[in-house]
């Protein structure tokens, strides 16, 4: 991936909408330039641009980031665990452990429920919890959402699932399918991103290592403040994930890196920084599931049951 690409990547992962000419201007190329790079990834589908809805809105609110232990055939455990509805990553890790899961789920019992259910699985030594208490740079989860269930109405709902399966779906096109103006459409898909209700970004697909660059999560100890581990981090232009949390870990974070020598040098950087107790990091060697698509069922159930007379 050249620079412009992983420029462009970055910059869609924050907003999946963005123009190629607009991505151009904020990388100082041109408009032909992005568009010969991006184009092919999102006709292949090696690049997928999609919108997530905000977990609070469907009643997720425990978040968690399990490690699994297993012997055997990891590849075969990996697609069981992928048939667990609560599942919205997977992905084959190197090191002691074997396997990260992130799971969305509306209760600490159904996520106790989830962990008996993976421990049991043939080939699981251990599972390792770590409960998200914050997120602070995540494609899936932004700002708490500033709208309720029961103030999105059916429009909205059909917006939001048509963008969850193609983000740049241009407006005149989502007009014909929802039956409003093109200017409605505009204003309320402003109105859910500005709320958080919804977020629309890019997703690499990666199912070999060296896909798209070397993806790598990194799991910090702290025994201090977690100031300056947080400012390495976010100063990494290619993060993707990070958040705080209690459990194995106190950070969790997903970097994208061109070459070893730009992990090695974080690496360093963050194991010497104040606060920092230790480092464990992990490569990424195969993703099976980036899911961040969710039924909406669970937002008309609650427009229903708020108009359902008393």
């Amino acid at each position: 991936m050249d620079e412009i690409t992983e420029g462009a990547v970055a910059l869609l992962r924050r907003d999946g909408r963005a123009s190629y000419s607009d991505l151009a201007r904020r990388l100082g190329t041109t408009r032909a330039n992005v568009a010969r790079r991006i184009s092919p990834m999102l006709e292949d589908g090696s690049l997928r641009v999609i919108a997530a809805v905000h977990p609070r809105l469907l009643g997720l609110d425990v978040l968690a980031h399990l490690m699994v232990r297993a012997q055997g055939d990891v590849y075969a455990l990996a697609r069981r665990i992928a048939q667990i509805d609560a599942t919205v990553f997977i992905s084959e890790i190197t090191g002691p452990m074997q396997l990260v899961i992130e799971v969305h789920l509306t209760t600490l019992t159904e996520l106790q429920t989830v962990v008996r259910q993976v421990r049991a699985m043939p080939g699981v030594d251990e599972v390792a919890v770590m409960l998200y208490e914050r997120m602070l740079r995540s494609f899936f989860l932004g700002a708490e959402p500033r709208l309720i269930p029961h103030s999105l109405d059916e429009v909205d709902l059909q917006i939001m699932e048509l963008l969850q399966e193609d983000g740049r779906l241009g407006y005149a096109e989502m007009s014909e399918k929802v039956g409003l103006s093109i200017s409605g459409c505009r204003t309320r898909l402003t109105r859910l991103i500005d709320s958080g209700a919804m977020q629309i970004g890019a997703v690499v697909r990666r199912e070999r290592a060296d896909a798209e660059g070397l993806a790598f999560g990194f799991g910090i100890v702290l025994d201090g403040d977690d100031a300056q581990a947080l400012e390495l981090l976010l100063a990494e232009p290619m993060l993707e994930f990070l958040a705080s949390g209690v459990g194995r870990f106190d950070l969790v974070a997903t970097i994208t890196f061109r070459g070893l020598d730009e992990l090695t040098s974080l690496l360093s950087r963050l194991r010497t920084a104040p606060g920092v107790k230790f480092v464990n990091e992990w490569m990424h060697a195969r993703v099976h599931e980036e899911r961040y698509q969710n039924s909406l069922n669970r937002i008309r159930s609650a427009r229903e049951e708020t108009a359902a007379p008393r």
